[in-house]
């Protein structure tokens, strides 16, 4: 037996609210680094092996 790390991605789903001129603004800057991650739900069945990271096949 052995001891395996396995690189994993999973969806989440949440809302956040922002303060900003325009709809389009808003979408900017919730989807730019200086936004923190809202609290999330997790999607179901969205979990799943990351075969790019690290050449799994």
């Amino acid at each position: 037996m052995g001891i395996y790390r396995v690189p994993l991605v999973w969806q989440m789903y949440g809302h956040m609210d922002v303060e900003a001129k325009s709809l389009h603004e808003a979408i900017e800057y919730a989807l730019g680094p200086e936004c923190p991650l809202p609290e999330g739900s997790y999607v179901d069945d969205s979990i799943m092996v990351d075969t790019i990271a690290n050449g799994v096949p």
